[in-house]
């Protein structure tokens, strides 16, 4: 996925896409929001799990492990601060996946997909509270941030 597929020209674009597409349409009609949200955090875990990070001391090394893995699947950027009145952190994460379905022009439903693998992601380094979860603050064309923690 790249952050536009609508500008590609058709021959160019993975022939995947359109199973895609048509999977979370279906999704879309047959499952009410939250659940179909619990379900694309699911799949996002899934593949923090099935492309771990190594275990990383610093946040620093985290988000360049974290980079490099986004990298390789053009799937954008992230960039973690702490946010001192949570205790959490905050990730922004700048061009996001985006495929626009029938039923979100926007491609919303890429959101839950990567709350659940950065969480997925961090629960898994050390000192790390598997319980805590990331909670989408803001989706835009460009970017969306996480809260992770309190």
């Amino acid at each position: 996925m790249t952050s536009n597929p609508e500008s590609r020209p058709e021959e160019s674009r993975p022939e995947w896409e359109g199973l895609l597409r048509a999977l979370l349409d279906t999704l879309q009609v047959h499952l009410p929001a939250e659940e179909r949200a619990m379900l694309l955090r699911a799949i996002g875990a899934q593949i923090a799990a099935l492309s771990p990070i190594p275990p990383e001391e610093t946040l620093v090394g985290l988000e360049a492990r974290m980079n490099e893995w986004l990298a390789r699947s053009r799937w954008g950027s992230v960039s973690i601060a702490v946010d001192t009145n949570g205790p959490a952190l905050v990730l922004t994460h700048a061009g996001p996946p985006m495929l626009p379905i029938a039923t979100d022009e926007a491609g919303h439903w890429m959101a839950s997909v990567l709350e659940g693998l950065h969480a997925g992601w961090i629960a898994a380094q050390p000192g790390a509270a598997p319980e805590v979860a990331a909670h989408l603050v803001s989706f835009g064309a460009d970017a969306m941030v996480l809260r992770y923690g309190v």
